[in-house]
């Protein structure tokens, strides 16, 4: 029992002094044992043992407080890397990461027409192809549907025909190493509580528009999925009764008033003569876009219509965990202030006013360079949560 108990406490000191050196950037030996308050000894046996890991690296001399100039240490980045895959899309995209969470090397496959075991070979086909030569300490994965993270089961994900799928069993026994599942809205909450540059707290909730519409909940610093794993499935609430029939059964669910497919069939069904969007060609995501931008009458419409229905839904988690950062992400940020400006507007009426004026609902934080990667950073994020505990 003593000699569980010391390995224990072994491994939890070489977390916290790789949980420092990755919070300082770089860090010396002394200053890890002055804020960890380790003896001096420990630390150095500690750091030795994550620099033969390949977890850390010595960068060079730091600056003398008065004697000899103290060795620094830091978070290696050409050592293990990340491996994640983002299964949300019509196409399925993955990325290499480093510890720190700099893309090394992305990849993206169709997968639109993908169902059951069929898309399940392609996210072999993806993690094949971009699988490093040299170690990797463990793969994220993102999927759409309800997900028991802690099992990495897919319990249900109807757009790709699973059912109870054992997805982090079948990749960990193919790829020998760690795998963790999780909804992919739930990524990108982390990735945006992780990375970006939100407002002090452990709190956040972003809502997440693409081909559905999902929420991710971070409660201190945590992803909250909730008793049955569905927490954040709000692309199913009802806010228009009696419109649009559901694949879920209902009418007027989020999904069928304010996703992407949801605006543009709103856009095609209007009346569009004198529009930007008049015309016989399809209408893309990009031109309707473009529209809304040029402040064409008929885009701002449908988007300010499917921004107010947005805020509906806004206003539903305003009152249920008063959580004051809620963020909009996916394909909506090209909107831009036109659909921003309608769901904020419609919060505010429909929440409690105190409530709704100390809540503040934007786009992410995160550059725009880094947006097409929030799935794979929040998946990096929560392999490093997982495996390293240092987030």
């Amino acid at each position: 029992m003593d000699k569980a108990t010391r390995s224990q406490t072994r491994h939890h000191n070489s977390r916290l002094v790789l949980k420092t050196i990755y919070d300082a950037g770089e860090i010396s030996r002394a200053e890890i044992a002055r804020r960890t308050h380790l003896t001096r000894p420990t630390v150095s046996t500690l750091a030795n043992g994550l620099l033969e890991s390949g977890l850390v690296i010595e960068t060079g001399p730091g600056p003398s407080a008065g004697g000899k100039r103290p060795t620094l240490l830091s978070i290696n980045e050409d050592g293990p890397c990340l491996l994640t895959l983002d299964l949300s899309g019509d196409d399925y995209r993955g990325a290499l990461v480093t510890l720190r969470g700099h893309v090394i090397r992305r990849a993206t496959l169709p997968a639109a027409a993908r169902r059951g075991e069929a898309a399940l070979a392609c996210v072999y086909q993806l993690g094949d192809k971009l699988l490093p030569t040299g170690p990797l300490l463990g793969i994220g994965v993102a999927t759409p549907g309800l997900v028991d993270p802690h099992r990495g089961i897919v319990l249900r994900a109807v757009n790709r025909d699973w059912t109870d799928v054992p997805l982090g069993q079948r990749l960990a026994e193919r790829y020998e190493c760690p795998v963790h599942v999780a909804n992919d809205s739930h990524m990108a909450a982390l990735a945006e509580y992780t990375y970006g540059d939100a407002p002090g707290g452990g709190n956040v909730i972003v809502i997440r528009v693409g081909q559905g519409v999902g929420a991710g909940i971070i409660l201190n610093g945590r992803p909250f999925y909730g008793d049955g794993y569905g927490a954040g499935e709000i692309g199913h609430v009802v806010v228009d009764p009696g419109g649009a029939l559901c694949s879920c059964g209902n009418r007027g669910c989020l999904e069928t008033t304010s996703s992407i497919p949801a605006m543009l069939r709103a856009a095609t069904a209007a009346d569009r003569r004198g529009s930007a969007l008049a015309g016989d060609a399809p209408l893309t995501w990009t031109r309707f876009a473009a529209a809304v931008a040029a402040h064409d009458p008929v885009a701002v419409d449908v988007a300010v219509r499917a921004g107010c229905l947005l805020g509906a839904a806004v206003a539903q988690l305003v009152g249920a965990y008063n959580i004051h950062n809620i963020v909009l992400s996916g394909r909506i940020v090209d909107l831009g202030e036109v659909l921003l400006d309608a769901a904020v507007a419609e919060m505010h009426q429909r929440a409690l006013p105190a409530m709704a004026a100390a809540t503040t609902v934007r786009y992410p934080s995160l550059a725009a360079a880094q947006l097409p990667d929030l799935i794979a950073l929040g998946c990096s994020a929560l392999v490093l949560q997982r495996e390293l505990r240092i987030l």
